[in-house]
């Protein structure tokens, strides 16, 4: 959970906006759309560019089950009650905040920073992204249904030195709950959250399929040696900007006249091709 994404645009994402999700076109984001992200089901994002920052994980972020809100920023009337070379945790009213200042973090060394604030059943997994990825990616998995996470889209570095990306969660958290934040994917190492395919070092870098033809872009692909699997981009309805994926759909369903938006990877010998539903076209129960 394009990085690209939704995080720019400042919107609010509830859970029932991202049932059956997966993140933003690349922070296409950032997240829903994992739980252990092994599969991606229909997920809402927006589209914007990518910007080219440094890695802390991917150019999204990713919900998983719980409500993810993106917020101008999370510094206002904040106070330092945890710092190490990793992370630096605020307490911000009923919230911490943490300040995330390392690029592919101990996992432990995070849990006993969060131990120390009383954050006692927090665990955290390191996901594999694209080493091109240059936005955070930070999901959040959690059994409590009031807890609440969020993310900033200001510059966290005004506030920590060195800051990669800031989040807070809802102090008084109940039951365990767990981070999942982008760490650089090792050579051949399947990602876990999708990447922009035409970027350096990946499958099709320097090719832009974004505009052309599907037809035309699956030729592109396979004459690539790769496999071509496509996802429909449904626009909202009531006239919200941003739109909603339909995954895993299959080509008989697509008119290869339709146009392609964009085109990920997941470094594993497929390309998803993300089309524009042309006039006229019924989206699915859901969409």
């Amino acid at each position: 959970m394009n990085n690209d994404q939704m995080f720019k645009n400042r919107a609010r994402v509830l859970d029932e906006d991202l049932a059956g999700r997966a993140s933003t076109a690349g922070a296409d984001a950032l997240l829903a759309e994992i739980v252990l992200l092994e599969q991606e089901p229909a997920l809402q994002r927006r589209r914007t560019p990518s910007p080219r920052r440094a890695l802390f994980g991917l150019a999204a972020v990713a919900t998983l089950a719980g409500a993810f809100v993106v917020v101008p920023s999370l510094f206002n009337g904040s106070e330092q009650v945890y710092a190490s070379q990793a992370v630096t945790i605020d307490r911000d009213g009923d919230s911490y905040v943490f300040y995330i200042t390392d690029g592919d973090p101990d996992p432990d060394e995070l849990e006993k920073a969060f131990r120390k604030v009383g954050l006692d059943n927090i665990t955290v997994k390191l996901i594999p992204v694209s080493p091109q990825q240059r936005e955070p990616v930070v999901g959040f998995d959690k059994a409590d249904p009031d807890a609440r996470m969020s993310s900033t889209l200001s510059d966290c570095g005004k506030r920590v030195e060195g800051c990669l990306t800031a989040f807070s969660v809802t102090a008084d958290i109940k039951g365990s709950a767990q981070f999942h934040l982008g760490r650089p994917a090792k050579p051949g190492e399947k990602y876990a959250y999708p990447a922009d395919a035409s970027w350096p070092g990946e499958a099709l870098a320097g090719v832009k399929l974004q505009g052309r033809s599907v037809a035309e872009a699956a030729r592109v692909v396979r004459e690539h040696d790769l496999k071509v699997a496509y996802g429909l981009d449904w626009p909202l309805r009531g006239g919200n900007a941003g739109f909603r994926v339909e995954r895993d759909v299959p080509a008989s369903r697509i008119d290869p006249s339709w146009k392609v938006a964009t085109a990920e990877t997941y470094n594993d010998g497929v390309i998803t091709l993300h089309v524009e539903p042309g006039a006229g076209a019924t989206p699915p129960p859901g969409f």
